[in-house]
């Protein structure tokens, strides 16, 4: 509800908001709905708390919740480094020095270690419903997913009687709360029964309990285990409501509820995990006092106070950030909040907007070709109802090819906001390579978390998506890395510093793990995570989290590069031994593939930028490093060049090499251009240029999270077609039973989890990220408005909340593709945010001020200014609206 007064200036505007339901008519917009159960896995709907993970199944008679907890990892702290690589340095060196590239690949096999371990799957919730709900109404059923309240909901009738399913998981409270209600007294009847794989002996059962305990496997060496590992518990507890209600103890694993009015059910987890650097076996915690005291904890709490307080947790991040996208202007202005009101509260006067209101402008042609029938889905079709009032999300990702709804974008990007929000929190482990979500025993690629791509991809869009708090435990990772990092970097390599390599477990793992050297001997880790913590600086100017917890990781990960570069015969300084990310060249000297060489151009853009931010540092901190950075200053100055091949485009490695994948998922190459800021179009339009024929060459098709980051690419070369294009891609149906690994062209699965194939939430993130980019860009000197906004496939939009570099945030509205109105309000004042850019227009902010929020037309005039303080605005001018 929006409690607005008079324009007078010595008035003020507060918004209220009610918690309970999405505002401003977004509601349909912010659900994932279908009108069936889930069969498969990648057919529930997610929900978490950062903590605790839940996939809610919503079957009938028999609903499956299935379990994660965020720590629930194999094995223990342990020793991964390997004394013989520091030996075998100087020989792989050689080998490469002397164009043997094979030989150097070999030889590189040998300086790598063991591999991570495995996040695993908690258990289930069983819920075994009357017989009397076999007879339900098939047409009656509703599961959804509301991203605004961050709840799953399941109706449904059987004859007379409406039955409701509710679920949400509670940070405050850290419990899953489930409520099992009907609109008919005494029609409430059902078992639950509490399962784990990993369950050490019977459950324990109360009067209205029951508890699991389990215990990971021990220390995992490809398929063979050693000892036992992480002990965990699960604690379910029921209450019921009605007269007639019954709750009773069955066979000492089941609780049973018949005839009831309504019935809530609350699970809490814990596990024995201590820090990384504890044995989990010698932990101080007991798991089934800590779970069973989390249930303690929300007695006297009836579910509408425990889902206030989530609501109350949840609702005020997500909502930071709206977003409208739209073919026609009657679909994107009904609501009030970027334009003029249609009547103005406090006179009751109409706008001039009103009259354009109530037409509605023809749909714009798309921008790009339709796809090929082969490119549009996996062939998965379970009945499209588009001639019946039910849509469901999947009937509308199957036809999102023929009708490119805007409003299916919106719904991913906010579903990745959603996805950040449940599985990254303050005080949690780090999002992991399925978020928090895992069914299997022995995951894809251990869902471990991937520093060469996936692991900085999940927290793309925690900045600019104004989700800023969910990156805290990306630096808690990052913390643990840099104390074992300074271990591998001296066992491995005889240097100084810190080095992370491309996997890191709950355990913090900095040594490269086993295989192939072609993604295991990647030093570089380390370095790119650290530009999160700058990255956080920068786009909220925190000068203590610079000085106390970013420069030491930066500096210390500096150390380490100012050791590992050498110099080549040029006299620049390079890297050797240097990989591109999993893609191997054909070794001249031999004719086979290798991976082993010199100088890639990711290495050198990663120190290059890492380098850069460290001087930027060090200056904003008053210069107190001098020597150090001098250092670093010189080394710059020596830093390889960026070259590139024959063919114009970015040269991946020190050579030209023949590529034996020129289609590669990777881009590592143009890490400067995304997510790196070393090549511009103001500053290096020549690059920009080689970087254009870099992606033409490596192709639209790959894996979901790679389409993902070629869409942000696009975007920073503010190329609107194919920026446009890879949107368009990842609106392609993935079948449930598609979880086998492939590269020939992800998409997503009904529940919109992205598909690599299998499933990985990086490219949920990924994709969140890239269309922040198409309409925000920023370098902390300027914010660039709608640089890669698509015009005809979105002619009509509005944003709020976007976030830029320079403690920037900015809202925006447009119309037939033109930019109508923006405002920008700033959290602390910036010496270097000095231009807005839209086009071929600027105009200076310089003087803008924190607490005020500035609002200026399409000409980048500005309109009027308004003081912001503890969420009132007061009119500068004669207009008091919220943006």
């Amino acid at each position: 509800m929006e409690v607005s007064v008079s324009d007078d200036d010595s008035q003020w505007v507060r918004v209220e908001k009610n918690l309970a339901s999405a505002e401003d008519g977004d509601g349909d917009l912010l659900k994932v709905e279908f009108f069936e159960p889930a069969t498969f896995w990648t057919e529930a709907l997610p929900l978490g708390n950062g903590k605790l993970g839940a996939m809610v199944f919503g079957g009938i008679p028999l609903d499956l919740i299935m379990l994660n907890d965020d720590t629930l990892y194999t094995g223990g702290p342990k020793d991964w480094n390997n004394p013989r690589a520091r030996d075998l340095l100087p020989k792989v060196r050689e080998a490469v020095r002397e164009g043997k590239f094979s030989d150097a690949t070999n030889l590189a096999s040998q300086m790598l270690g063991p591999y991570c371990q495995l996040y695993q799957p908690l258990g289930a919730i069983e819920l075994e419903l009357d017989d009397s709900h076999q007879r339900f109404d098939p047409d009656s059923y509703h599961r959804q997913l509301d991203l605004d309240t961050a709840t799953v909901s399941v109706t449904y009738t059987v004859e007379d009687v409406t039955y409701t399913r509710e679920y949400f998981t509670s940070n405050p409270q850290q419990v899953l709360a489930v409520r099992l209600s009907a609109d008919k007294a005494n029609s409430v009847s059902f078992a639950v029964t509490l399962l784990s794989p990993l369950q050490e002996g019977p459950s324990q059962t109360t009067a209205n309990q029951i508890l699991v305990r389990g215990r990971a496997p021990g220390d995992v060496v490809d398929s063979s285990v050693t000892g036992h590992g992480m002990a965990f518990a699960v604690a379910l507890e029921v209450r019921v409501g009605g007269e007639s209600g019954v709750l009773e103890a069955v066979d000492g694993q089941i609780l049973r509820v018949q005839n009831a009015d309504w019935a809530l059910i609350l699970l809490s987890t814990s596990t024995s995990f201590d820090g990384p650097f504890r044995s989990p076996l010698l932990a101080d915690k007991d798991p089934s006092q800590q779970a069973i005291a989390a249930l303690k904890g929300t007695e006297g709490l009836a579910f509408d106070a425990l889902l206030k307080s989530h609501l109350n947790d949840y609702q005020p991040m997500f909502r930071r950030l709206k977003l409208r996208l739209a073919k026609s202007e009657i679909d994107v202005l009904q609501t009030e909040e970027f334009a003029e009101n249609t009547v103005n509260t406090a006179t009751g006067r109409s706008s001039p907007r009103a009259d354009v209101e109530q037409a509605r402008i023809q749909d714009s042609q798309e921008v790009t070709r339709p796809l090929g029938e082969n490119e549009k889905t996996s062939g998965v079709n379970k009945g499209s109802r588009k001639g019946d009032a039910k849509i469901s999300t999947r009937d509308r990702l199957e036809g999102f090819a023929e009708d490119q709804d805007p409003r299916m974008v919106t719904l991913l990007f906010q579903y990745g906001r959603y996805l950040m929000l449940a599985s990254s929190r303050p005080g949690t482990m780090v999002s992991n390579l399925q978020g928090i979500w895992n069914k299997d025993l022995s995951p894809a690629w251990r869902c471990v978390p991937h520093i060469n791509i996936n692991l900085p991809m999940n927290y793309w869009p925690a900045e600019t998506c104004n989700l800023s708090e969910c990156h805290g435990p990306l630096f808690d990772v990052v913390d643990t890395m840099t104390i074992n990092g300074r271990i591998t970097a001296k066992v491995n390599y005889g240097l100084e510093g810190w080095v992370g390599h491309h996997n890191v477990d709950i355990w913090g793992q900095t040594a490269p793990v086993g295989g192939d050297p072609v993604w295991a001997l990647w030093p570089m880790g380390g370095a790119w995570l650290s530009l999160h913590l700058w990255e956080h600086y920068c786009f909220t100017l925190d000068k203590t989290f610079l000085s106390d917890r970013a420069y030491p990781v930066l500096k210390g990960c500096a150390q380490f590069l100012l050791g590992w570069l050498i110099e080549d015969t040029n006299g620049n300084l390079i890297t050797n031994p240097s990989t591109s990310p999993e893609h191997y060249f054909v070794s001249p000297d031999t004719g086979n593939w290798a991976s082993v060489a010199y100088a890639s151009a990711m290495d050198l853009a990663i120190i290059r930028e890492l380098f850069e931010s460290l001087v930027q540092a060090n200056q904003i901190l008053g210069d107190k490093d001098v020597e150090f950075v001098s250092k670093i200053k010189i080394t710059l100055d020596r830093l390889g060049p960026v070259k590139l091949a024959h063919d114009g485009c970015l040269l991946e490695w020190g050579e030209d090499f023949e590529d034996p994948e020129v289609n590669h998922r990777h881009m590592s190459h143009l890490f400067g251009l995304f997510p790196g800021h070393t090549i511009t179009h103001l500053k290096t339009p020549e690059l920009c240029h080689a970087a254009k024929k870099s992606m033409l060459k490596r192709g639209e098709i790959g894996p979901g999270w790679s389409m993902a980051w070629k869409n942000a690419l696009w975007a920073r070369l503010w190329n609107e077609e194919h920026a446009y294009r890879m949107v368009v891609r990842m609106f392609r149906l993935i079948g449930p039973q598609e979880t086998t690994e492939r590269y020939d062209g992800g998409g997503l699965y009904c529940n919109l989890f992205n598909a690599h194939p299998p499933f990985q939430i990086d490219g949920n993130f990924g994709f969140t990220g890239a269309i922040a980019e198409m309409l925000l860009q920023s370098d902390g000197e300027s914010l660039y408005l709608l640089p890669a906004l698509p015009k005809t496939a979105w002619p009509f939009g509005k944003v709020e909340g976007l976030r830029g570099r320079g403690a920037a945030t900015v809202s925006m509205v447009w119309e037939h593709g033109v930019l109508v109105e923006f405002s920008i309000d700033v959290d602390v004042k910036s010496p270097a945010l000095k231009t807005v850019h839209y086009q071929e227009r600027t105009v200076n902010i310089s003087e803008v001020l924190p607490s005020h929020v500035y609002t200026y037309n399409k000409d980048l005039k500005l309109q009027h200014s308004r003081l912001k303080v503890n969420g009132f605005l007061r009119s500068d001018g004669n207009r008091c609206r919220l943006f």
